[in-house]
């Protein structure tokens, strides 16, 4: 994402009637060969949608850079006022990072030694290379240069004895110069292009573009950060405790469910205020984070208490409300599918009975290890035996007739 400062609405007249002028963001293409025309922002409600758009400062926010978005970007008047502030930005697209790239660090020492190895024998082999290309650039008065182009200084770190260190970055360019000795043809297309651009990045898909030759040497090279001793740290400043929220809550919803969420210790008389992600949520106003789906989920009725139907992935994210001025209550949102959240489920009760199951086998080994050891202080006990009891004899009667 790219974020281009409206500067000059900060530096221009005094004028009150010129400051209440509307600032327009104006696009021209790098070599100016067509007049400059206004940026089409997005015109969706929803701001997170919109991949150009314009903030309340008036600046202009640009993400997922593409290649139709290289040129110059202007904030102007709509009738040029405070043409003389403008500061021009020009958006030059660049290669991904490669894996083989890296960046070194150092001193100044560090730093002229890189030069030499990097920066000035690429720049030696563009003087006297006999390619076809570069032969073709000298003989036209274009002379290239490779050099570091220097970010700010960052602030004073790693600070021990109020003593520490700054660093600032490198930056690889192709510079142009023209040969004053040569004549220069200013209708040819490669006078007007080099005229008009005077560095380009190591990596910018440009130079890849028009000259293949030049970007492969030079596409590589590593950047530098330059290090130097400071002083006067920077004191960290503590948070404040009003700074913080008071209260704190996770949520873990199943997609496709329902959720009534109302921010802690308010009351009708309270002032309100919801926030998705930063993005204030308006009361009474329904609105859809969803690409595809444009009906509303998210709403905050005239009693600020949060609805959000429906849920799915595009409702997750940070949600915060403040009570007066008040950081009351940040809220996290996780949203899982069903199938996620039966497997977790089930993968956690199995987790519990298998628990259960290596508990008992346990505790049934160990008893069975704890009887075979103390099997000699078991008491014997041995069936009693029965007293033999004699048969008494049963008198026999014979019954019959008498002779």
């Amino acid at each position: 994402m790219v974020k281009l400062l409206c500067r000059y609405c900060w530096i221009c007249c005094s004028n009150d009637n010129e400051e209440k002028q509307p600032k327009i963001w104006y696009y021209q293409d790098r070599l100016q060969t067509l007049p400059e025309k206004e940026v089409q922002l997005g015109m969706d409600n929803n701001v997170s949608y919109n991949r150009i758009y314009v903030t309340l400062d008036l600046s202009l926010i640009i993400k997922d850079i593409e290649k139709t978005d290289a040129g110059i970007y202007r904030c102007h008047g709509q009738e040029g006022q405070e043409e003389e502030y403008k500061f021009n930005y020009r958006i030059e697209p660049m290669l991904k990072d490669q894996r083989d790239t890296f960046i070194e660090t150092g001193n100044i020492t560090k730093w002229e030694e890189y030069r030499v190895i990097n920066l000035l024998s690429v720049t030696t082999r563009f003087a006297i290379s006999r390619m076809l290309d570069l032969v073709y650039l000298r003989q036209e008065g274009v002379i290239l240069e490779v050099i570091s182009e220097w970010g700010p200084w960052g602030p004073c770190e790693k600070c021990i004895h109020n003593k520490g260190v700054k660093t600032r970055r490198g930056y690889c360019r192709v510079k142009r110069q023209f040969d004053k000795t040569v004549i220069l043809d200013h209708t040819s297309l490669l006078i007007k292009f080099f005229n008009k651009t005077p560095m380009l990045p190591c990596k910018s898909i440009l130079l890849q573009e028009e000259f293949p030759l030049i970007s492969s040497a030079v596409r590589y090279l590593p950047e530098f950060d330059l290090e130097e001793a400071c002083k006067n740290c920077t004191k960290v400043k503590k948070k404040k405790k009003g700074k913080k929220f008071k209260y704190r809550k996770q949520y873990v919803f199943l997609e496709g469910a329902h959720s009534a969420i109302s921010c802690p210790e308010s009351d009708l008389q309270s002032q309100i205020v919801w926030k998705k992600d930063s993005i204030v949520l308006k009361q009474g106003v329904s609105r859809s984070f969803r690409k595809t789906d444009t009906e509303a989920r998210v709403m905050v009725d005239t009693f600020s208490t949060l609805y959000i139907i429906d849920i799915t992935k595009d409702e997750e994210g940070n949600y915060t409300c403040y009570v007066d001025n008040v950081n009351m209550m940040q809220m996290k949102i996780i949203v899982v599918s069903k199938s996620k959240f039966f497997t977790l489920a089930f993968m956690r009760h199995m987790g519990y009975l298998g628990f259960i199951l290596l508990l008992s086998s346990f505790c049934y080994c160990t008893g069975l290890i704890m009887a075979c050891r103390r099997r000699d202080t078991f008491k014997v006990v041995l069936p009693e035996k029965k007293n033999d009891v004699e048969e008494e004899s049963i008198p026999t009667i014979c019954v019959g007739n008498e002779k």
